[in-house]
């Protein structure tokens, strides 16, 4: 089941470089939850926060309306059972504030039933 919850996540970065926003929200529950507060550049959007399809659009709209350009690119998925680590490569201008990033994160993502339940950066 693990390595089934890898490529779930594979699947997700693979349609978010293609920009379809469809196939990212099909793999996720319909009540999935997003927590990027760790995440110093969640500043630049006010709240790190999300919960639900709506919730993820409105995180990810205001998060791309925040950076001048931004790039993540996955640079390892880590099997943890129900739960899969991304290891991201995060390059990046703030729209408003100047602000560079080039920084290593992770992500804790959770997996059930075959859809992403959860995400904390």
């Amino acid at each position: 089941m693990s390595q089934e919850n890898v490529e779930i996540v594979r699947q997700v970065y693979e349609a978010v470089a293609r920009g379809d926003s469809a196939a990212v929200l099909a793999l996720y529950d319909e009540e999935v939850e997003l927590d990027a507060t760790r995440l110093p550049e969640t500043r630049l959007i006010g709240s790190g926060l999300a919960r639900g399809h709506e919730g993820m659009r409105r995180f990810h709209q205001d998060w791309d309306e925040a950076w001048e350009r931004a790039q993540d690119e996955c640079e390892e998925l880590i099997d943890a059972d129900e739960h899969v680590i991304s290891v991201v490569a995060r390059r990046g201008l703030g729209r408003a504030s100047g602000l560079r990033v080039n920084a290593q994160r992770a992500g804790v993502w959770t997996i059930r039933d075959g859809k992403v339940v959860r995400v904390v950066w």
